[in-house]
């Protein structure tokens, strides 16, 4: 990342003194194939090659960019996202119940280029188009089994695991396209909602790892693009710099 903060500085620098910091939701829907969308363990467990993550739906996130203008129609910036991956799993026997759960912390770090193609006149809206080549840092599972009886509601085991899925560090490149709206509410706040397409692991993939954000290696030969569909619901602040 170091090469593109080096790159974005300068014309930071020189552009139009206004800074657009942007925060809010953004929520993670990993699709496809992917082994991590999976149940933690299935209930036919003979069918079962490797356990999965049980991120089956989507997965609440947070945001935090920074945009400026270098014209009326072109944007540049950085980004921090964050998503919370949780799979959450329960077997129900006689008098016991079995919950698993499995979670990890994603974390990017963005650089944003917005084009604007359309604006409109109501509340100063405009349609955007951004590209973001992302560095992607995915750290230690958490992975937690616990059986409670149902007969008393207590906890009769309890394993919490913090889970290192060899190679360490796991640090990959990934891009999100987006296509998204935005308006003024009351100046100097606007809103900005978009949605998008990404892969998180499109450069930088290690088979010996297998998946990205599976568990366990075993059973695992390759490690699959981990694609998502991401949306994002944001609060703007714009600040002139005189």
């Amino acid at each position: 990342m170091r090469p593109v903060l080096f790159m974005l500085l300068p014309l930071l620098l020189q552009a139009q003194a206004l800074l657009e910091f942007t925060s809010g939701l953004a929520t993670t829907w990993l699709v496809g194939d992917n082994p991590a969308r999976t149940a933690i363990i299935s209930r036919d467990t003979a069918q079962q090659q490797a356990l999965g993550a049980g991120f089956s739906g989507v997965q609440p996130g947070v945001a935090f960019h920074v945009l400026h203008p270098l014209s009326s129609d072109w944007r540049i910036g950085l980004g921090v996202e964050q998503t919370y991956f949780e799979g959450l799993q329960r077997f129900r026997l006689r008098v016991i119940d079995i919950y698993l759960s499995y979670t990890q912390t994603v974390t990017s770090v963005a650089a944003l280029v917005e084009y604007i193609p359309v604006r409109f006149p109501l509340a100063r809206g405009y349609a955007f188009l951004s590209l973001e080549p992302r560095w992607v840092s995915v750290a230690r599972g958490r992975y937690v089994y616990e059986q409670v009886d149902t007969r008393q509601g207590r906890v009769v085991e309890r394993l919490d695991t913090l889970i290192s899925k060899p190679p360490e560090p796991v640090r990959r490149l990934g891009i999100v396209g987006r296509i998204g709206i935005g308006g003024e509410l009351a100046e100097p706040w606007h809103f900005r909602a978009n949605v998008g397409f990404g892969v998180l692991n499109l450069w930088g993939r290690r088979p010996e790892r297998g998946e990205l954000l599976t568990p366990v290696r075993l059973g695992e030969l390759d490690e699959k693009y981990a694609a998502a569909v991401v949306v994002s619901l944001l609060l703007q602040y714009r600040l002139r710099i005189p």
